[in-house]
């Protein structure tokens, strides 16, 4: 008999364990735990190491993973194209059987789950983007604190200050590329225009040495191997088990539960053998991912009729085009991924939306390599003319910009997902690409691009928290309504989906519920 069992080992279920830990109490975590494979790391920039190296391996892979958006007839999200990050979508297809019609679903069973491809943005939760939740910001800043020190954030506090919460222990920002330097120095100097605001993005990425990593190398590496400077939530679980603060039992998926007055009895099955292993606790904390959460509940409930909704940041992405670069030297020093943030209040839309504006340094050549209209070496040619002056931003909108998908599960174990395309009004965008060619980036709409419903890879809320909640439905405590000890502390009990980064507030709040659980709170 365990104290408490958390299911699932990814960004919730590490917060859940590390206030466990904090609280004394007795933690067993069970996941498959999928971790990369062991490889040869480069240890130098990845555009010296090629010169004298054959990196057939890190780009394209044995199994031709780094072309998959070219080959396949399904698209998948850039990072897990990457040969390296094979592991974190691993047996997804069989462990997790998904049907889906205009969603495409992205689950991992590794230790860490999907942050460990995340684009490492961690942004506090302010009241603004809780309005419909039973909670306010003030309920989460004490964990967002405890967090920022454990992980190590990077950042600081400017103009998206109030949108980003208090920037209490941020640890120095990371330099910014040529690019994405000359669009800050452009905005500091003309301002905010149309609602909308840029800053820094905050990321947990280190500048300097933290907890026993390094700090972050600008060597072109994060799509190529794992860099300790960005964090993983596979980090804070591997160091509470060297501490032995927690047990984990890894190799095993989470099915169901069944509750006999305060007992909990969990039933899993291992991923290799099928051979079944129950254990028992008095508390469960439900952290698989909002859609397996989800899976296990209506599993539980033997429920193959009840269709429970899934929402997903709607999301557009569009190159951005700086004149003044073209046909220089590609900067090979870069972080590779998002730098700056920016905030848009859209009239137009209605809603407030927020962007991601990401360097391009490190993503392969592939990606962009069918996006033009010439030969294959005509195509090459003006790829190393037009990357240099290019970055991307990927706007997200929120939830309810389009409706929810409808989750159920069926007899065979399989779950139907039935989501929306992505048909989000390209008509209204004139407002922000105006404001960015004042900064010096021009874009066209015939370049922007519709994400696919699911790439965003932010779901939520088929078990939503309610101050009176129904069936499926969570108390502000993280309790399932009908049940004695379960309690939902990843995204599925999400009341709503800001257009923000979803991951810090989700950590947050399974801190909260882990706390107030366990000091016998009721919020």
């Amino acid at each position: 008999m365990r104290e408490s069992i958390i299911v699932g080992s990814g960004a919730s279920g590490a917060a859940a364990a590390l206030q466990l830990s904090i609280a004394g109490t007795d933690v067993l975590i069970l996941d498959v735990g999928y971790r990369p494979d062991s490889g040869t790391p480069l240890s130098r920039n990845f555009y010296d190491y090629r010169r004298d190296h054959d990196t057939f391996d890190k780009t394209i892979g044995p199994r031709y993973e780094g072309l998959a958006n070219m080959l396949t007839g399904r698209e998948v999200p850039v990072k897990l194209t990457a040969p390296y990050a094979s592991y974190v979508t691993r047996g997804s297809d069989v462990l997790g059987p998904v049907e889906e019609t205009d969603f495409t679903a992205v689950q991992s069973y590794a230790r860490g789950g999907l942050a460990n491809v995340w684009g490492a943005g961690l942004y506090r939760f302010v009241d603004a983007d809780l309005d419909g939740f039973p909670i306010d910001a003030a309920h989460l800043d004490p964990y967002f604190d405890r967090l920022t020190e454990t992980i190590g954030i990077g950042g600081i506090d400017d103009d998206l200050a109030a949108d980003f919460g208090s920037g209490r222990g941020l640890l120095e920002p990371l330099t910014l590329s040529r690019n994405i330097s000359a669009l800050h120095r452009a905005y500091q100097k003309r301002g905010r225009s149309d609602g909308i605001r840029l800053g820094r993005a905050r990321l947990a990425v280190l500048t300097r040495e933290h907890a026993g990593r390094p700090a972050y190398k600008y060597n072109a590496l994060e799509f190529f191997e794992e860099d300790p400077s960005l964090y993983s939530p596979r980090y804070t679980i591997d160091q509470l088990v060297a501490e032995k603060k927690v047990d984990v039992h890894d190799g095993l998926v989470v099915e169901s539960w069944e509750e006999s007055g305060q007992i909990v009895r969990v039933f899993a099955r291992d991923a290799a053998t099928g051979e079944r292993h129950e254990f028992r606790c008095r508390r469960l904390f439900l952290a698989a991912g909002a859609i397996n959460t989800a899976r296990i509940v209506l599993t539980s409930a033997h429920d193959h009729e009840t269709e429970l909704p899934l929402l997903e940041n709607p999301a557009l992405q569009f190159p951005l085009v700086m004149p003044r670069f073209l046909g220089s030297k590609l900067q090979t020093s870069a972080f590779g991924l998002v730098q700056l943030n920016l905030v848009w209040d859209s009239g137009e839309h209605g809603m407030r939306l927020q962007g991601s504006i990401m360097e391009i340094t490190a993503p392969g050549r592939a990606e962009f390599f069918s996006s033009f209209p010439y030969s294959a070496r005509g195509n090459l040619s003006l790829i190393r003319y037009m990357l240099p002056g290019m970055i991307v931003m990927q706007l997200f909108f929120p939830g309810d910009a389009q409706p929810p998908a409808r989750l159920s599960l069926r007899p065979d174990g399989t779950l139907r997902i039935v989501g929306q395309r992505n048909d989000l009004d390209l008509g209204k965008l004139s407002p922000l690409l105006r404001f960015m060619r004042r900064l010096g980036a021009y874009t066209s709409r015939r370049l922007v691009k519709r994400v696919p419903t699911g790439h965003a890879v932010h779901y939520t809320s088929p078990l939503p928290m309610k101050h009176q909640p129904g069936r499926y439905e969570c108390y502000p405590s993280g309790k399932l309504h009908g049940t004695n000890n379960i309690y939902v502390v990843d995204s599925a009990g999400f009341t709503r989906l800001p257009a923000k980064n979803m991951s810090f507030g989700m950590m947050a709040n399974a801190m909260r519920i882990v706390d107030a659980t366990t000091r016998g709170g009721s919020v």
